[in-house]
């Protein structure tokens, strides 16, 4: 069978990019070495380079994939034919999901990937920003949400909650759907 043009680079890429993800969870940034990310690819190191300017290029690359993936997954939650309350508990659990699966790296592989990172996080961050805020306003519209709340605001409260959960995850998901479901009014 003949692969679709394309296919065999798009392959490269992906496992690159999942032994550079795998490197980082097992070594951390300080153990990423190009030579260890081409032998877990099981492609030769000068392969990198025919998809990766260099390190910085290659953890930006790894940083926009995995966060458009995980957007792509919460467009998907946000748009679900399901009542409000039911979309918001899957995309918490999703954001939990990604924030374990960074485990604190998230930040140092962003300052590694560019030299000022925060205008290039913070055009990535507005998308899911965009998407709660459609969230809320599909909450809203069904009768779920306050009408007198901001979609925009709500959308940075929703987006700064669950980053940093100290409890376990469940328990935590379990509190924060019941604050969000009843305020904290007495």
């Amino acid at each position: 069978m003949v692969s679709p043009p394309g296919a065999l680079a798009k392959d490269k890429k992906r496992a690159i990019l999942e032994a550079t993800l795998a490197i980082l969870r097992e070594e951390g940034l300080s153990g990423l070495k190009m030579e260890e990310v081409a032998r877990r690819a099981e492609v030769g190191k000068g392969t990198i380079y025919l998809y990766f300017r260099d390190k910085k290029d290659l953890l930006k690359c790894l940083v926009e994939e995995r966060t458009w993936a995980f957007y792509r997954e919460v467009e998907g939650i946000v748009r679900l034919r399901a009542p409000f309350f039911t979309r918001l508990e899957a995309l918490l659990q999703k954001r939990l999901a990604w924030i374990a699966e960074w485990r604190g790296l998230w930040a140092a592989v962003a300052r590694e990937a560019a030299d000022d990172p925060l205008p290039w996080l913070q055009g990535l961050h507005q998308h899911y920003l965009d998407l709660l805020e459609e969230l809320i306003q599909s909450g809203q519209a069904e009768g779920a949400v306050r009408p007198g709340l901001h979609p925009r605001a709500t959308a940075h409260v929703i987006a700064a909650l669950g980053c940093t959960p100290q409890l376990e995850v469940e328990a935590y998901l379990e509190h924060l759907m019941e604050v969000l479901r009843k305020g904290v009014a007495p």
